[in-house]
């Protein structure tokens, strides 16, 4: 209870302390020192260490109390006391203490695992975040243009020189524009509580700024590289464990030794004088196993050698299934990057388009509609491209936390 009150108070304040992160790996950093699971895992080599000093202790001394007494007649009887102590063999010690150390090892791997699911979590909010700002930052951009666009025309339109069917065009070009914008401001909104609640930051913290969407884009693909997966080393510690506790196992078939001495004391009748007397004697003793070419735990052994016989095959399993899980999120992610760069040079054309008869539409030599219509073709690419790099984004996410890629420790 007093180490759940300890995290409880350290990550209230570290989330109090810490600012808003302005880089993804600081964002990964702030959500591992702020998760509970994370600080838990953190205390299980204590605990591992304390087994394994448990396993090295030799068992304690036992106390042999003897008692003999007659079944006919009251004239002799005795009674003993001793210490016997059990020799454990040298070879069962070492190997009870490789089986508690391989315990501790396995909480560095899970540790390793809950970081990289933490790295996956925050990452793919992170690039959430990005989109949700380029799209804001589109919707003013076109808003801000249409009321300027409205300003310039609102002197030709009071002198009768702009039709009202094209004022209602434009009008209603901005209503439209107006929504977007409010839409696009309450996504941002909630994309920046669904960060700051996942990295437990403080109430008064500010939302975090995030990062320009086309540095995320220039970001390089992961190198596919499946055996970096905490996963993997996971499954190649239990198979380490299970050669173990099968050499362990084995070890056990062989006794211990164990020795004792003690003290006894027999009553007994003088045979010259008749009087009875009492006469101490020390006792040595040795206990040795039984030889037998069968051993008495034979099915423990056969049970942990299948048992490391399916850790085998576990590796094995995971081996393929995680090397086919980078390889298709690496697969997909590739194949989408050109598709969402192609989009560059189509926005850099469809923004020059507008402003070019902008000019042109307040000498009259082109249609508010043909405008209007430049416009939304602007429009329809910006949204296109932002929901393809959103597309784009996710399976970056989903390459970068499958490859295992995660910033250093501080």
């Amino acid at each position: 209870m007093s180490h759940r009150l300890f995290l409880l108070l350290c990550g209230s304040s570290l989330a109090a302390a810490i600012p808003s992160p302005a880089t993804l790996d600081a964002a990964i950093r702030i959500a591992w020192a702020n998760d509970p699971a994370v600080a838990a895992l953190s205390l299980a080599p204590a605990l591992d260490r304390a087994r394994e000093e448990q396993a090295g202790l030799r068992p304690p001394p036992e106390l042999d109390l003897r008692a003999g007494l007659p079944l006919r007649g009251d004239s002799e009887w005795s009674v003993g006391v001793g210490l016997s102590q059990p020799l454990p063999r040298a070879d069962k010690v070492a190997l009870a203490r490789a089986q508690a150390r391989l315990g501790g090892e396995g909480a560095a791997f899970e540790l390793r695992e809950r970081r990289r699911l933490v790295a996956g979590e925050v990452r793919r909010l992170w690039y959430d975040l990005a989109v949700q700002q380029a799209r804001l930052a589109a919707a003013q951009r076109t808003a801000a243009e249409l009321r300027a666009f409205a300003a310039t025309l609102q002197d030709r339109r009071t002198a009768g020189e702009v039709a009202d069917a094209d004022w209602d065009l434009l009008e209603g070009e901005r209503t439209r524009a107006n929504q977007t914008l409010l839409v696009a401001e309450a996504e941002l909104t909630g994309a920046q509580a669904r960060l700051h609640h996942r990295l437990r930051l403080a109430s008064e913290a500010p939302p975090s700024a995030g990062e320009p969407l086309e540095t995320l884009l220039d970001r390089p693909l992961p190198a596919s590289n499946a055996a970096a997966r905490p996963e993997i080393a996971l499954a190649e510690l239990a198979v380490r464990r299970a050669d173990t506790a099968v050499a362990l196992a084995r070890a056990q078939s062989r006794g211990d030794w164990t020795v004792g001495a003690g003290v006894d004391y027999e009553r007994r009748t003088n045979d010259a004088t008749g009087h009875l007397e009492h006469e101490p004697r020390l006792s040595v003793g040795a206990s040795a196993p039984w030889p037998t070419q069968r051993p008495a735990n034979r099915g423990e052994i056969r049970e942990r050698e299948a048992a490391r016989q399916l850790a085998e095959a576990n590796l094995e399993a995971r081996r393929a299934e995680i090397a086919a899980e980078v390889g298709a999120t690496l697969a997909a992610a590739r194949a989408s990057q050109p598709v969402v760069r192609q989009y560059l040079p189509l926005l850099t054309a469809a923004a020059q388009l507008p402003l070019r008869l902008k000019t042109a539409a307040a000498r009259g030599e082109v249609s508010s509609f043909q405008l209007a219509q430049a416009r939304q073709q602007r429009t329809a690419l910006e949204a296109d491209f932002h929901a393809a790099a959103a597309r784009y984004l996710t399976l970056l996410a989903d390459a970068e936390t499958a490859a295992g890629l995660v910033p250093s420790q501080p």
